[in-house]
């Protein structure tokens, strides 16, 4: 496993030093946990201190929210970090997301761990339809439950799929009005 110099310690919020362990992994999965793929590369936390160990799409993203220590690592290591770093059919960051789909039939709730994004029927009936697309806007799943359930299942999908990011208007359904 190749070591950059510039990441060799890191301080923990408690004052202690960890050491920072960089480079190619096999036999591990991704670090985000419902993630089903197995992490390519270990990379330093951008805040923590410590090291984490991503798939190529979470390494991706990890690259589109840290430029700056992205580009550190990449000088701290002999090897082109690009090739590790791909995020396929997936959504980056949900301003990549359109809010709308289908002739605004759907608005954009989420951007899932997955990389996928959910959106929720905009103007429902007894009935909401709630899908998953990915960045080529294919649909990946759809589910149709009663009205009276969709918070329920919007709390499952936080619990369960992981969610990167909320928007505002799912973010204050779910939880009052506020931030959580």
């Amino acid at each position: 496993m190749s070591r950059g110099q510039d990441f060799a310690r890191f301080t923990s919020g408690v004052g202690a030093a960890l050491e920072v362990e960089i480079g190619a992994v096999d036999d591990e999965p991704c670090a985000v946990g419902p993630c089903d793929s197995d992490a390519v590369y270990r990379v330093p936390w951008p805040s923590v201190g410590g090291d984490v160990a991503y798939c190529g799409y979470h390494l991706a993203r990890y690259r589109a929210r840290h430029p700056e220590l992205w580009e550190r690592l990449q000088e701290a290591v002999d090897e082109d970090l690009t090739a590790y770093a791909t995020r396929g059919d997936r959504f980056l960051t949900f301003d990549e997301v359109p809010e709308t789909l289908f002739d605004e039939q759907f608005v954009a709730v989420a951007l899932l761990a997955t990389g996928r994004a959910l959106y929720e029927e905009d103007d429902p009936d007894e009935t909401v339809v709630y899908l998953t697309v990915d960045r080529s806007l294919e649909i990946d799943s759809r589910e149709e439950i009663p009205r009276s359930l969709a918070g329920d299942l919007l709390t499952w999908v936080e619990e369960a799929r992981g969610v990167h990011e909320w928007a505002d208007d799912a973010l204050a359904a779910l939880y009052g009005g506020g931030e959580p």
